[in-house]
């Protein structure tokens, strides 16, 4: 019975865990908070991400329609005018589609994290 005991003492003894660390669960703890930190700065991120491209947006519609007022106000032949305008107009949809794409990554990248 005595060397049963021992046997059973020392299997026991094999089966305890040991941490690597003496602090390992306060920084496994640390980094949960950190995470968590993280994701809700990244929701305010995404809100000021919105609301600076609804901004900018609207801003760049106001600039582009004063920039086509100015150069129809101008003396200058129809068809450099005419070029101007449809260069600058192209320029602005290009930008504003370059702005989309990356406010949806943003939101799909959000989306895809909140699943997990």
């Amino acid at each position: 019975m005595d060397n049963e005991h021992k046997k059973i003492k020392q299997v026991m003894q094999m089966s305890k865990v040991s941490m690597p660390f003496d602090d390992f669960e306060q920084r496994i703890m640390g980094q949960i908070a950190d995470l968590e930190n993280a994701k809700s700065k990244a929701l305010s991120d995404r809100k000021y991400a919105i609301i600076f491209f609804l901004l900018g947006s609207i801003c760049g519609i106001l600039l582009n329609n004063y920039w086509m007022n100015r150069l129809e106000a101008m003396e200058m032949m129809a068809t450099y005018r005419n070029y101007i305008m449809i260069l600058s107009q192209i320029v602005f949809v290009v930008l504003i589609c370059s702005f989309c794409h990356q406010l949806w990554k943003l939101i799909k990248i959000q989306r895809d994290k909140s699943y997990q």
